[in-house]
């Protein structure tokens, strides 16, 4: 039996039926580099022989009493791969959007907790002979990182799957605890909670007095340069985000676009500017946000703020699956109208937040998570639902963005080359819009993800970002002409 991470837990407790807490990925595969008898039934024996690799896979919830401390994992012992690997067909013709449209099905509902949280669908029928494969895990099991580990542990670097060693010790479920046990535990559990919310405090209180005089500094040097340079601020006016149309409630419906960019065009921006591959994605997005904003009429006068999850997951935490994240703010700069002035501030903002952030022990955010009850968080989610705070406070952030690195070598499940791999996210309650990319071999896969009531056009959003991509490599393109 172990006990979730404050954090882990939090995102068990914010979800409702209108916002399933779980990520996902979309594989497509060409079954030609694979055995003839390349089938669904190669994934199952597949995923059956790696399952000692994969511990959150046979681990279900066991909640605490009355909800007053952390849920508990145990070995499932009723466990049953059948249930957790389906077989789906799309209809013909099995287009792309014909795909699109399966996943907003599939992600718009809750996993069954009382079984290990994760579910693999198998999907034939697609045009030109491809095959996908989705996957959906709870986020309380898996962040970005550990959800690329998942799929490295399922994947190979050849169409010959690699050695799988049998496992040191057979794999054995744990009986499901008694009440009367995790009554005590919980009694425990909860007679420490005083003593770590003191040590915390303690903790906290040097960090926090230093953030705050940098985050005065910081202010006074940008109203300075606002001074020194009139017109050119920031967009930026106090803590809040502007409010606009992702910021709202939204249903259990989805939108879904998926397409993969050149990884070339992106390392060209890049190298052109100075910046990084993640301040190009940024800049991307928020030329595309904007000119699709402006189509609708309802670009805010202020820049859009996204929030940007961050690894803080130490060496030691390798393959240990749970969350490690914060969450950084990042201007998307949708109120400056050159794009390559866009992306010069961007880099300029996000340098400034790296420095800062390492200045902070990220260990004391995580620690946070535990000291409050999960029945606090799950009543606070409830009520942030009922009465729809969201559609009258100005938001911290407008949206997520979030970009995470993957392999550059070609891979293989059960000996299918994976041709690209999208990611699935999380669309929230004022935060109805979600961008992340993964890279993988030349590509830059990029997965958006939304509620279909404020973002049913989807797909003009992705076509925004291949643009906005194509201007910028110009602009690097002529730059570099130029110099020549």
């Amino acid at each position: 039996m172990k006990q979730l991470s404050g954090l882990d837990a939090i995102f068990l407790n914010l979800e409702t039926n209108a916002v399933p807490m779980h990520v996902g990925g979309l594989a497509i595969l060409d079954p030609s580099t694979a055995p003839t008898d390349f089938g669904i039934h190669s994934v199952k024996r597949l995923i059956e022989q790696r399952l000692h690799l994969l511990p959150s896979f046979r681990r279900r919830l066991v909640a605490s009493p009355l909800n007053l401390d952390q849920p508990y994992w145990i070995e499932d012992p009723e466990f049953d791969l059948e249930s957790h690997v389906r077989h789906r067909a799309l209809p013909r013709p099995g287009t792309d959007r014909q795909l699109a449209d399966f996943v907003c099905d599939v992600m718009s509902t809750r996993l069954d907790r009382s079984m290990p949280l994760w579910r693999f669908y198998y999907i034939e029928g697609l045009q030109g002979g491809r095959v996908a494969v989705l996957a959906k895990i709870h986020h309380a099991c898996i962040d970005g990182v550990s959800g690329a580990e998942i799929m490295s542990t399922l994947l190979d670097l050849t169409p010959e799957p690699r050695p799988n060693p049998p496992p040191e010790r057979p794999w054995v479920p744990d009986p499901v605890p008694t009440p009367l046990q995790l009554v005590q535990q919980t009694l425990k559990n909860l007679a420490t909670r005083p003593g770590d919310a003191w040590r915390l405090l303690r903790e906290s209180a040097p960090v926090l007095v230093s953030a705050g005089r940098a985050a005065l500094a910081q202010r006074r040097a940008a109203r300075q340069a606002r001074d020194a340079r009139p017109g050119k601020a920031d967009g930026l006016k106090g803590a809040a985000a502007p409010r606009m149309l992702f910021n709202t409630t939204i249903t259990a419906r989805r939108a879904y676009a998926f397409r993969s960019v050149p990884l070339a065009d992106v390392k060209q921006v890049k190298n052109s500017f100075g910046v990084t591959v993640n301040d190009v994605v940024l800049a991307v997005s928020g030329q595309a946000l904007r000119d699709y904003l402006l189509e609708k009429r309802a670009l805010p006068d202020r820049s859009l703020i996204a929030a940007i999850p961050v690894s803080v997951r130490a060496e030691s935490d390798k393959g240990t699956h749970g969350n490690k994240i914060a969450m950084a703010r990042a201007p998307l700069g949708t109120h400056i109208a050159d794009p390559a002035e866009r992306l010069r501030a961007i880099s300029q903002r996000m340098g400034s937040f790296k420095r800062s952030f390492k200045a902070s022990p990220a260990r004391l955010l995580m620690d946070w998570a535990n000291v409050p009850a999960p029945a606090v968080f799950a009543q606070a989610a409830r009520l942030f639902e009922n009465f729809s705070i969201q559609d009258y406070v100005y938001p911290p952030f407008n949206l997520v963005v979030s970009n995470v690195p993957g392999p550059p070598q070609p891979l293989y499940l059960a000996g299918a080359r994976v041709l690209a791999h999208y990611p699935v996210s999380i669309p929230y309650h004022g935060l109805a819009f979600n961008i992340t990319v993964m890279s993988y071999q030349d590509n830059l896969d990029i997965g958006l993800t939304a509620h279909r009531g404020t973002v049913p056009d989807v797909e003009r959003v992705m076509e925004l970002m291949v643009a906005s991509l194509e201007r910028l490599k110009e602009i690097a393109a002529a730059a570099l002409k130029k110099a020549g």
